[in-house]
């Protein structure tokens, strides 16, 4: 049976001091100069040469020091942002809990939150009931 998760040889690079998901056309504009005549930015590499297999009903659990890369991979992991180098192979269904927020809605019940979670994750209610009879 074949992993449901492959990531091969895996990089990340990023540059420092850019942020390019708010950059208006006035921001763009202003870089122009330094971008003709600044030096080329200083990058560095989030993750390297990242290899691992995870086979169904193993659970796993990503631990290092503060920017030692772990919410990078999981982002890569979620399709939020694509690796620099390398491949994911996924077989099923992957969901970020990243973007969509890990605590519970306080108002809600345990029950209500789960079915709340379950649907902004894109199951089905029928799914989360199946789900949910299994525990």
């Amino acid at each position: 049976m074949k992993p449901i998760i492959e990531v091969n040889h895996v990089w990340k690079e990023y540059h420092k001091g850019i942020d390019r998901r708010y950059k208006s056309l006035r921001d763009t504009l202003a870089d122009i100069p330094g971008r003709l005549f600044g030096g080329e930015k200083e990058k560095f590499w989030a993750l390297e040469d990242i290899d691992f297999k995870v086979e169904a009903g193993e659970s796993v659990g990503i631990i290092g020091r503060n920017g030692a890369g772990k919410s990078t991979l999981l982002k890569i992991l979620s399709r939020i942002t694509p690796p620099t180098k390398g491949e994911i192979i996924l077989r099923g269904r992957v969901a970020s809990l990243l973007e969509v927020g890990t605590g519970f809605h306080p108002e809600l019940t345990g029950r209500e939150n789960i079915f709340f979670n379950g649907s902004i994750l894109g199951m089905k209610h029928q799914e989360i009931k199946r789900s949910l009879m299994k525990l």
